[in-house]
C-alpha cells in the first residue's frame, strides 16, 4: 500500500492510565475512572471523524487514526483537551506522521527510545509499509512519554482539608454516600475535584442499577437477577471469607502480530477481533463460573468488570472464582480470536502462529487491601505467566499464575513474596501453569474439594510440605495407608496426577517422587518442586464460594 501524501497516521496513548484508575481502593472511584476514559475514547473518535478522519482502532487507552494532514494539528489539540477536561488529571501523549513519505529504512534512529524500539523491531519481519509506519510512530509516542516533564497539578494548601478518597488533593465538596437498597444508611464523604468527577461517574447507573459499560453489556447479554455490587464489600458479601482477586489478562505477542499486517484493513480487522473476542471470552467465562450466584434474587454479582480494552482484561472478583474464570477465559480466548479474524478477513495471515494465546496473573488478598497494590502484583504475575507462555518458541501457549496473600503485605513486586515458596533448591509450587496444565489442575482442585474432612487434611498436608520433601511424603503416604481400599486407590491416582502437573519437559520422575518432580530453571542447580500446595491453596480458595457446599455438611 502506498502512503497517501494528504493523509497521515495519528497515534496516541494515555499516560499512567493505571495510576488514574486505581488511585483509590473505592470501587465507585475505580469504576468511574475507567468509565471516564471510555467516554474520552468515544468523544475522541467523534472529534476525529468530524475532522474527516477514520478510526483504525481506539481502545484500552490507546488509539490510531488516519486523518487529513491539514487537520492533524487541530485534532491533536482537541484530543488533549478532551482527556484533560473530562478527567481533570489524565493526559495523553500523541504522535503523528509529519513527512509526506514513509520513513526510510536505511535512515534508522540513532538514539533514545526510537532507536531501542527500532532495534527490537528488526527481530520481527515486518510485512509491509503500514506495519513499519505504525512501529515507527509507536517509537515516537514512547520517546515523547519519556521526555514529558509536567503533569496536571492541584495546589494543596497546608491547612486545607484533604480528600477522603485520595488523601492528596484539597476537598472541593462533601457528598452523601448512600446505597440504593439501604436507604437508612448514609455517610458524608469529602472529595476533591478529581475524585468527585470519578465518583459521580462511578455511581451513575443504567437499567437494573448496573454501572459501568462492560457490566451493562454483560447484564444485557445474560440478564442476571442478582444485584450489581455498589462497592467491594457487597462484591464479597456472599463469600465465606472476604478475599478479593485482582485478575489481569493480556494477549501474548500481539505487538509482534501487528507488525506482520500488510494494510490498515488487516490492522483494523485484528484490532476488532481482539476487542470483540476478548470481551465475549470474558463474558462466557464469568457466566459459566458464576452463573448460579448471578441468578439469586437478593444476591450480588461476585465480580466487577473494570475494563476490557483490546486484548486486556481487568477484573475484580471473589477469590474463590478467580482461578476457574481465568482458565475458562484463556480457553475461550484461544478459540474465538482466530475465528473472528477469519470471519472478517477471510484468511489467516502467513507467518502468524497457529493460534493466538493470552496470559493471566491473579493477585488475591483481603478486600480491605489497597487495590493499587493488588494491581502491581497482578501486573508482575502476568509477566511471569507470559514468560512461561513463551518458553517454547515452536509451541506458544496460554499461561496463568496466582499469588494469595493471607496476611496484608504492601508489596509491588511478586518475586519477594514468591520466594516464600522456595526451600533451598526445592520449591513448594509449580506455578506458572500453561493452559493445558491449568485445566488438569482445575479438575484436581475440584476433586480435592470432595474429600471427607477435607479442610483438616488440606492444612495437615500443607504444613507437612513446609517441613520438607521427605516429611511431606511420609505424612501423605501415612494418611493414605490409614484409609480403606477404595480411598487408597483414589488418593494414589490423585497424587499421581498432582505429580504429573509439576513435570518439566526434559525431566523425569526419580525417587522420592512422584509427588515431587525434578526441575531446573535458568541453568541453575536442579531441584524438586510439587504442585500439591497449589492444589491445596486453590481448593481452600474454592471453599470460600457460596455455591460450594460447606465442608461441615459433608
Amino acid at each position: 500500500m502506498e502512503q497517501n501524501e494528504h493523509w497521515v497516521l495519528l497515534h496516541g496513548d494515555v499516560d499512567t492510565i493505571k495510576d488514574f484508575v486505581f488511585e483509590t481502593s473505592s470501587l465507585p472511584q475505580i469504576r468511574g475512572g475507567s468509565q471516564l476514559l471510555l467516554e474520552c475514547e468515544d468523544e475522541v473518535t467523534k472529534k476525529v471523524e468530524t475532522l474527516g478522519g477514520e478510526k483504525i482502532y481506539c481502545s484500552g487507552g490507546s488509539f490510531l487514526f488516519e486523518i487529513p494532514a491539514d487537520k492533524v494539528g487541530a485534532a491533536k489539540g482537541d484530543i488533549e483537551n478532551i482527556y484533560l477536561e473530562r478527567t481533570l488529571a489524565a493526559t495523553v501523549t500523541i504522535a503523528h506522521e509529519s513527512g509526506s513519505s514513509l520513513p526510510d529504512p536505511q535512515n534508522t534512529p540513532q538514539e533514545g527510545w526510537a532507536k531501542r524500539l527500532w532495534d527490537a523491531h528488526q527481530q520481527v519481519q515486518q510485512s509491509g509499509d503500514f506495519a513499519r509506519r505504525v512501529a515507527f510512530l509507536s517509537a515516537h509516542v514512547r520517546k515523547a512519554k519519556n521526555q514529558k516533564r509536567s503533569s496536571p497539578f492541584f495546589e494543596a494548601f497546608p491547612f486545607g482539608k484533604r480528600c477522603d478518597a485520595c488523601g492528596k488533593r484539597v476537598t472541593l465538596e462533601e457528598i452523601t454516600r448512600r446505597e440504593p437498597e439501604e436507604q437508612e444508611r448514609e455517610e458524608l464523604v469529602a472529595l476533591c475535584a478529581v475524585c468527585l468527577q470519578r465518583h459521580r461517574t462511578g455511581v451513575r447507573s443504567g437499567k437494573q442499577h448496573v454501572r459501568g459499560r462492560f457490566n451493562e453489556r454483560f447484564s444485557h447479554q445474560y440478564a442476571p437477577t442478582a444485584n450489581h455490587p455498589p462497592d467491594l464489600d457487597h462484591l464479597v458479601r456472599s463469600a465465606r471469607r472476604s478475599y478479593v482477586a485482582f485478575l489481569y489478562a493480556d494477549g501474548n505477542d500481539i505487538g509482534r502480530l501487528l507488525q506482520q499486517v500488510r494494510s490498515k484493513e488487516e490492522f483494523a480487522a485484528l484490532s476488532r477481533a481482539l476487542e470483540e473476542g476478548t470481551q465475549q471470552a470474558l463474558f462466557k467465562a464469568l457466566q459459566q463460573a458464576c452463573g448460579q450466584e448471578l441468578q439469586k434474587n437478593n444476591g450480588y454479582w461476585p465480580f466487577e468488570i473494570v475494563n476490557v480494552g483490546g486484548d486486556d482484561v481487568t477484573l475484580l472478583i471473589q477469590a474463590g472464582y478467580a482461578w476457574e474464570v481465568a482458565v475458562k477465559f484463556l480457553e475461550e480466548f484461544e478459540a474465538r480470536i482466530k475465528v473472528l479474524v477469519m470471519d472478517t478477513l477471510g484468511y489467516w495471515l502467513e507467518g502468524w502462529p497457529e493460534k493466538i494465546t493470552a496470559s493471566c496473573g491473579i493477585a488475591i488478598a483481603d478486600v480491605k487491601h489497597p487495590v493499587r497494590y493488588l494491581e502491581y502484583l497482578a501486573s508482575d504475575l502476568l509477566k511471569r505467566a507470559k514468560r512461561e507462555a513463551k518458553a517454547s518458541a515452536e509451541r506458544p501457549q496460554s499461561a496463568v499464575t496466582f499469588l494469595w496473600l493471607p496476611n496484608p503485605v504492601a508489596a509491588e513486586k511478586a518475586e519477594p513474596l514468591m520466594s516464600y515458596y522456595q526451600r533451598g533448591d526445592n520449591r513448594l509450587t509449580a506455578r506458572p501453569y500453561t493452559l493445558e496444565r491449568a485445566e488438569k489442575l482445575t479438575h484436581l482442585v475440584q476433586e480435592a474439594s470432595q474429600w471427607p474432612r477435607v479442610r483438616a487434611l488440606r492444612h495437615r498436608w500443607g504444613e507437612a510440605l513446609d517441613r520438607g520433601m521427605l516429611v511431606s511424603l511420609n505424612t501423605v503416604y501415612y494418611d493414605i495407608a490409614r484409609r480403606g481400599d477404595e480411598d487408597r486407590v483414589q488418593l494414589t491416582r490423585f497424587l499421581s496426577e498432582v505429580g504429573r502437573s509439576a513435570e518439566q519437559q526434559g525431566y523425569w520422575t526419580t525417587p522420592p517422587g512422584p509427588l515431587w518432580q525434578l526441575f531446573e530453571k535458568d541453568n541453575k542447580k536442579p531441584g524438586f518442586r510439587t504442585a500439591l500446595l497449589d492444589v491445596l491453596e486453590l481448593a481452600e480458595l474454592r471453599a470460600m464460594r457460596p455455591d460450594v457446599p460447606e465442608e461441615e455438611e459433608r
